[in-house]
């Protein structure tokens, strides 16, 4: 059975919208945290490492999470 190509360009902006308001609300996440450690008064640049540090495992943990997922998508 093949899809309408009017419906299939539809379908497909639709998600492509849905994919990029997502990112931009996950990109304004991040933009807000490192907001706040940019703003945060740090005691000496140790503290600010720390809270910098904190944000990247935080960042990785997302990405790791997400790569996990993907993969598991595509070996279904």
């Amino acid at each position: 059975m093949e899809i309408d190509p009017k419906l299939r360009r539809e379908l497909t902006k639709k998600f492509e919208m849905e994919s990029l308001r997502r990112e931009a609300e996950t990109t304004e996440n991040w933009r807000r945290d490192l907001d706040a450690i940019y703003r945060k008064k740090h005691e000496g640049m140790g503290s600010l490492l720390v809270d910098v540090k904190t944000l990247l495992e935080r960042m990785n943990n997302r990405v790791r999470t997400l790569t996990s997922i993907i993969k598991e998508g595509g070996q279904k």
